[in-house]
């Protein structure tokens, strides 16, 4: 395996690993506390699709890399944040939307859908550089 690729696999799941904490634990922690409801009604707006479309591209970039040099099962671990970054994607709307007319239930399932896209993405981030790096 040519140590390149297994360098530029490892460096985007580190940055989708980056990009996850930044958001979980440095920006939205904070909006609320700095911000008041409208505000970081706004500021969420614009930057999870932001978040969600940074991720499905580089986790499109580690799908390539994966059809291209790896294995079956890395392919399909990629295939998976890929879709669970592109799912996070499309949700954002429908979760305005939601927030917007003040369907709770909905909002409620579409942002736990949201927590749960993230952890996925993050747990096959950790899978996969674990993976390589005992290649």
């Amino acid at each position: 395996m040519n140590i390149v690729t297994l360098i530029i696999l490892i460096l985007c799941y580190s940055l989708v690993l980056g990009i996850i904490f930044a958001q979980v634990l440095l920006t939205a922690p904070v909006v609320f506390k700095v911000l008041d409801d409208q505000n970081a009604s706004n500021f969420l707006r614009k930057i999870f699709p932001r978040y969600y479309l940074l991720l499905f591209l580089i986790t499109l970039i580690a799908l390539l890399i994966s059809y291209l040099f790896f294995s079956t099962i890395d392919i399909y671990i990629a295939l998976v944040a890929v879709s669970f970054s592109f799912l996070g994607y499309i949700i954002i709307p429908l979760t305005n939307i939601a927030k917007d007319r003040g369907w709770d239930s909905l909002f409620k399932g579409l942002h736990s859908l949201s927590v749960f896209n993230t952890v996925i993405i993050f747990f096959a981030s950790i899978v996969q550089i674990v993976r390589v790096i005992y290649l």
